[in-house]
């Protein structure tokens, strides 16, 4: 009889190998070989699952988005702007880890149009999303790029150690406040 596999799981482990490479050692880590060394698979399991280095960096994107949403979704049913936004600061070792694989995987989408329009799409919409939650702010979409803008930059120098988290969290909270003050 034949060895039954469940191929999703065995994507799911070479793209948590990706984003253990990513976070570890950067985006020049993120080759063949490294990657199946990582994952404890062949060189040739990993191109039948994954073709190219570009496929391989998509689908760790997905799995990069999945985490981000339950670290959002842990806030609560219904989270306001202040959970969600803090909910993305690396904050622990986990969250940390997430934001150097999302590092790598913004400097990989950089270089590569189609990958950047993608996730500017979707930035986009998360965005507008943010900006939803700001109903009296007189100019709603300034401010929710300035959060994001915020976000980001507090998240790299928070993950480099230029910032503590907890002052990259005050930071962070002191522009939320103020931005929904604005009226």
């Amino acid at each position: 009889m034949p060895k039954r596999v469940d191929h999703e799981a065995r994507r799911a482990a070479i793209s948590d190998a990706v984003m253990r490479l990513l976070a570890r050692d950067g985006l020049e880590a993120i080759s063949l070989r490294h990657v199946a060394a990582e994952a404890g698979v062949s060189a040739g399991q990993v191109q039948h699952y994954f073709p190219s280095k570009d496929s391989m960096m998509e689908y760790a994107a997905g799995a990069i988005a999945e985490r981000i949403a339950t670290r959002v979704a842990t806030a609560g049913p219904d989270p306001d702007l202040r959970q969600i936004l803090t909910a993305l600061l690396p904050t622990d070792a986990d969250s940390a880890a997430d934001a150097r694989s999302l590092i790598g995987y913004l400097a990989f989408a950089s270089v590569r149009p189609q990958v950047a329009a993608t996730m500017a799409t979707n930035g986009r919409s998360f965005r507008d999303h943010l900006a939803a939650m700001l109903p009296d702010h007189p100019d709603s979409t300034t401010a929710a790029d300035t959060l994001l803008a915020l976000l980001d930059g507090l998240a790299l120098h928070a993950t480099l150690g230029q910032i503590s988290p907890a002052r990259a969290h005050t930071l962070l909270t002191a522009a939320i406040d103020a931005a929904i003050a604005q009226r």
